[in-house]
């Protein structure tokens, strides 16, 4: 079992959640999806591997990770991708507290997870200036990653 599988379990256990076979599964199909995969994705994933798990459970399971601060939702394309678990020095609040954000290839679709100190400051100015309690907040950066710039350099030349 990987390190974001046994992580994400162990909180899920101190939440009081039970550990059935189907969140496991789900856990272990994002922790090694390359990409962000939609419900539907992972459904197909789960009936290709001979598990049968139900469409209606597959969006109840990401429901409770993504409640738990264990996945991201993708917005622009709807689909979920697993929240880094690893503790931050950088990010000084708990794990379903915490905030990272993505940064969405418009070429290879790869999505990186990162932390932005300064939208933290952004957030507690926004609330104190504006006497306005922010819950959460989402934000995704769309452009080109590291290798499809250097893929794209090179095809001009």
């Amino acid at each position: 079992m990987s390190h974001y599988t046994e992580h994400a379990i162990a909180i899920l256990k101190e939440q009081g959640f039970r550990i059935t076979r189907p969140r496991k599964l789900v856990l272990e199909l994002l922790d090694g999806a390359p990409t962000a995969l939609s419900a539907y994705e992972i459904k197909d994933a789960l009936d290709a591997a001979g598990e049968k798990v139900d469409t209606v459970s597959v969006y109840r399971i990401l429901e409770c990770l993504d409640q738990q601060g264990l996945i991201h939702r993708v917005l622009s394309s709807g689909k979920v991708k697993k929240c880094l678990l690893d503790d931050e020095s950088h990010c000084q609040l708990q794990q379903k507290e915490h905030c990272h954000h993505l940064l969405i290839c418009q070429q290879c679709q790869g999505i990186e997870e990162v932390h932005c100190a300064g939208v933290d400051a952004l957030v507690q100015t926004l609330q104190s200036q504006l006497s306005f309690q922010i819950k959460a907040h989402h934000l995704e950066f769309t452009g080109l990653c590291q290798r499809c710039q250097s893929a794209e350099r090179q095809g001009k030349n």
